[in-house]
């Protein structure tokens, strides 16, 4: 039986050769699966009515570690604010388990908070800027879809009026513009006070560059208890940056979609638990249905350097460094795995799975769920607990990490999409996968020596910049 894990090369014809179709997708003012109803109007043909079985779960563990990854966006403050607490009373407002509650509702982002969970989520506050105080304005930045925009601004109405000496001026911009907005304002030496919920990516810009304001995370997240694993992610941030400068508020969590009729139809009995069965299921159904019934975010962009991001990690690797052991192992299983994708590979992206109603795919690996109406997909639950709440739930308390916030993370993407055009579009050859990776490992540090400093490249050669975990 072939090992998937310490994999050889295949032979024969099996992998279909794809031309990988590029497709930038700009998350910029909606963020990942934020408004799914929206997305699948505007991105993806609603498929016919499937009678076929949805099974969503968390995936398998990786070899080494079992952790997700963490998407979505977290909320800071821009330092150099004249009425700091005026901010902080808005930041713990925005994460009371209450209003978690009702945001996943609205947009499909997990709460962090256990308190969210329960009938009656607690709406108590922590008292930060007494009522007393004199009126103090808030600026607050966010880059939701528009699409929530109206339900944003109900929440922003509400807390003003428990609030009434605190005036919010809510605007709603793209991240990259937020960025700029920010950076301006500080460099300006400007005292507003200024909240923003911004991608968990972009906030790595304002952070190295020392744009934010050291927060009192004990505060803000007084709700019924954050879960273990973000607030661990908190105490990751004192230890590495000498402070909590920003906190997960909207959480999105990969999941796998697995079209479980197809499997059965197969012999198939139980979803995979591990890589091994994840490989030998994916031969099974290739030979049942005469094409690959694998799918993932393959289209390019960005969105496939993140998936990669979460293989890698999973087979120990440290995925900003492109070819530590564990980045070469997780390739070299996508790189076999690959000759039994779905053709649909090459257009998948964030919020994609809709090939599972339309028979196109069977399994959808590692997919942002968003807010998902399963009357869309037209298909029916596995069962009542097999939910994406649920699920992303366990992931969560499973072990999480986020991607390293460093400000360069767009050309680490760009690379890490060239390794992979490189290994599975172009299907180089097996034994060429480490020599493809330290090629983009060159690359990258070469780029922090040119547009940073040789520092810079050295900490990245030595390892400093990695996944923040929160196990």
């Amino acid at each position: 039986m072939d090992n998937p894990i310490e994999p050889k090369e295949k032979k024969g014809n099996k992998l279909i050769a794809i031309i990988a179709i590029v497709v930038v997708i700009v998350v910029v003012g909606s963020f990942v699966g934020l408004d799914y109803k929206n997305l699948v109007k505007t991105t993806t043909p609603t498929p016919t009515t499937s009678n076929n079985v949805l099974y969503v779960y968390t995936g398998v563990s990786g070899p080494v570690n079992s952790e997700h990854l963490l998407g979505g966006c977290v909320i800071a403050e821009m330092k150099g604010g004249s009425t700091p607490a005026a901010s902080a009373q808005l930041m713990a407002y925005l994460m009371n388990p209450a209003i978690q509650k009702a945001c996943e509702a609205h947009t499909g982002f997990i709460p962090v908070d256990q308190g969210a969970y329960t009938s009656s989520p607690s709406t108590t506050v922590p008292s930060i800027y007494a009522s007393s105080n004199a009126t103090a304005t808030v600026t607050y930045y966010t880059s939701i879809s528009t699409a929530d925009e109206s339900y944003v601004t109900g929440v922003i109405n509400n807390f003003e009026k428990a609030y009434p000496n605190i005036q919010v001026s809510v605007s709603f911009i793209t991240a990259a513009s937020m960025v700029e907005e920010i950076s301006s304002l500080v460099t300006g030496n400007s005292h507003a006070n200024v909240v923003m919920t911004i991608d968990n990516l972009d906030v790595g810009v304002l952070f190295y560059d020392g744009y934010l304001a050291s927060i009192n995370a004990a505060k803000i997240t007084a709700g019924e208890g954050v879960i273990s694993s973000i607030s661990n992610l908190n105490n990751y941030e004192v230890s590495e940056f000498g402070g909590v400068y920003f906190l997960t508020q909207l959480v999105n969590i990969p999941l796998v979609w697995v079209d479980y009729t197809a499997l059965q139809g197969a012999g198939i009995t139980k979803v995979p638990t591990t890589y091994t069965q994840l490989y030998n299921d994916a031969k099974i159904l290739d030979k049942k249905y005469g094409v690959g019934e694998i799918n993932m975010q393959g289209h390019g962009g960005a969105s496939t350097p993140t998936e990669l991001y979460q293989w890698m990690v999973q087979f120990g690797g440290n995925p900003m460094m492109f070819n530590d052991t564990g980045d070469i192992h997780a390739m070299e299983y996508i790189y076999n795995l690959s000759a039994y994708f779905s053709p649909d590979y090459k257009t998948s992206y964030w919020a994609t799975y809709t090939g599972l109603a339309s028979n196109t795919y069977s399994i959808m690996y590692y997919q942002w769920p968003g807010s998902v109406n399963l009357t869309k997909l037209g298909m029916k639950s596995y069962n009542s607990t097999d939910t994406v709440t649920n699920e992303s739930l366990a992931a969560i308390n499973g072990g999480v990490f986020l991607r390293s916030p460093v400000s360069w993370i767009g050309e680490w993407q760009t690379l890490m999409d060239k390794a992979w055009t490189s290994i599975v579009v172009d299907h180089s050859s097996y034994s060429s996968i480490p020599s493809i990776l330290a090629s983009q490992n060159s690359a990258l540090k070469s780029f922090l020596a040119t547009n940073y400093n040789q520092n810079v490249a050295d900490q990245y050669e030595n390892g400093t910049y990695a996944p923040i975990e929160g196990q």
